[in-house]
């Protein structure tokens, strides 16, 4: 179902002209409220899309060399405000570090260091929001790609919450 749900949307994309320029993709994006927007590793703005049913609460995706966030309405409803900004943050990093291009076993704990980093350079994450993830993502044992288990990935927030500042310009 997600896959079929993926194919149509991203073949009615192939269809539609990539934006000519960064400037010209369109009106910013909001979560939890707040305006978002990414740019990547490029300097190509980011897209993003509300993708139901989309199996996790987000994921990256690049079409014609125009690069996307889509992210499941529903379940980011479910979450509080500060994770909802941190799982947006986290696929603008896939994008800000080049995963889609070049994955590594890292990628995972790379873009939750940014996309934690990112928050706090700019007032949006306290220390002890990071520590309110935890039971949001406590039963979480981790994934395949690379997601640490629940309390451990926290740990790790943390630990680049506490570390130097080292994200990209965005």
């Amino acid at each position: 179902m997600v896959r079929a749900t993926l194919a149509l949307i991203f073949s009615l994309l192939l269809m539609a002209p990539a934006p000519k320029s960064t400037e010209a993709a369109g009106p910013g994006f909001r979560v939890a409220g707040m305006p978002m927007s990414c740019k990547d590793f490029r300097g190509r703005t980011v897209l993003a899309l509300q993708v139901s049913d989309l199996g996790d609460v987000g994921r990256i995706w690049v079409v014609n060399t125009v690069p996307y966030i889509l992210l499941d309405p529903e379940l980011m409803r479910t979450l509080p405000r500060p994770l909802q900004i941190f799982f947006y943050a986290h696929e603008c990093a896939h994008h800000v570090l080049g995963h889609w291009y070049n994955r590594t076993l890292n990628s995972e704990k790379e873009a939750d260091c940014w996309a934690i980093r990112y928050g706090r350079d700019r007032g949006i994450f306290r220390r002890q929001i990071v520590v309110d993830f935890e039971p949001w993502l406590a039963k979480s044992r981790g994934s395949a790609f690379g997601h640490l288990p629940g309390r451990e990935r926290v740990k790790h927030m943390l630990a680049c919450f506490d570390g130097p500042s080292e994200t990209a310009q965005q």
